[in-house]
């Protein structure tokens, strides 16, 4: 087994999408809820993909949670995606729905920047923030910049099925 540090494409994901909420301009606050929701959008996609391959059938649609229906909800725009999103009484995004659940900034904390061991959240995040300089927010808002840019650095420097080499992820944030 290598001694290389790896860690799982999903909270690499949720700071990367972070990292580009930040540069949008949305607070911190909403930069977490955005990053985390963005990294469970897409792992929803994955493993709808995969249940396609494996099964024909089809399952009832989830109805929205009653605490989505009962709020102020409007949606926002975010790496080319609608998210539904659920306002407090000042109109701060507070909460997301993703896969007909409640997604909350807090979880940020323990599924994303938790995973990270020593300072490897910190260093990503610079190196995240001078890769993301060069495109305007409205670039990264338009279409599937966002997710192309993700892909390109994930693709470059995966190991195994599901990981990243975070050494060979700065270096190459560095590079490009």
């Amino acid at each position: 087994m290598s001694d290389k540090p790896t860690l799982n494409r999903f909270p690499l994901f949720g700071l990367f999408a972070h990292r580009a909420a930040l540069r949008m301009g949305h607070s911190e606050r909403a930069g977490r809820l955005l990053g985390y929701s963005t990294a469970v959008l897409y792992a929803i996609f994955k493993a709808k993909a995969q249940k396609q391959k494996e099964s024909t059938d089809e399952k009832a649609k989830k109805k929205m949670p009653a605490e989505a229906k009962k709020a102020k909800t409007g949606t926002v725009e975010f790496g080319g995606k609608e998210f539904t999103v659920i306002y407090d009484d000042a109109k701060h995004l507070r909460k997301t729905v993703v896969g007909h659940e409640i997604q909350e900034p807090e979880k940020y904390e323990s599924q994303v920047e938790g995973k990270f061991s020593d300072d490897w959240h910190d260093r990503l995040a610079k190196a995240f923030d001078k890769y993301l300089e060069p495109h305007k927010p409205k670039e990264l808002n338009t279409g599937n910049t966002l997710y192309e840019l993700y892909k390109a650095w994930r693709d470059e420097c995966k190991v195994g099925f599901n990981r990243v080499d975070l050494e060979k992820l700065v270096q190459w944030l560095e590079e490009h």
